[in-house]
């Protein structure tokens, strides 16, 4: 059941157009920008004073950029099958 849900993902992920992939690499891209800014406050509030505001915002951004990149991969499939079933 589970090796089958994964071939269907595997499946999914190679039949996508290429202007969807580029897109999904671009957001990929953007998560990652902030997933560095996130480990950059994190970081500081370790090593200098440790203040709640950059403890927060760091843990802010962190959820923010995985939120993002879950949205990118579900849009990005969500556009490539309505694309798919309009043409």
């Amino acid at each position: 059941m589970v090796i089958h849900m994964f071939n269907n993902f595997k499946k999914l992920f190679k039949n996508l157009d290429t202007k969807t992939i580029k897109i999904m690499k671009l957001g990929f891209t953007f998560c990652f920008l902030i997933l560095i800014f996130s480990l950059l406050f994190l970081i500081s509030y370790l090593t200098f004073k440790p203040t709640p505001f950059f403890f927060l915002l760091g843990i802010t951004l962190l959820k923010l950029s995985i939120i993002f990149s879950i949205e990118f991969i579900i849009c990005g499939i969500i556009v490539d099958i309505i694309k798919k079933k309009l043409i």
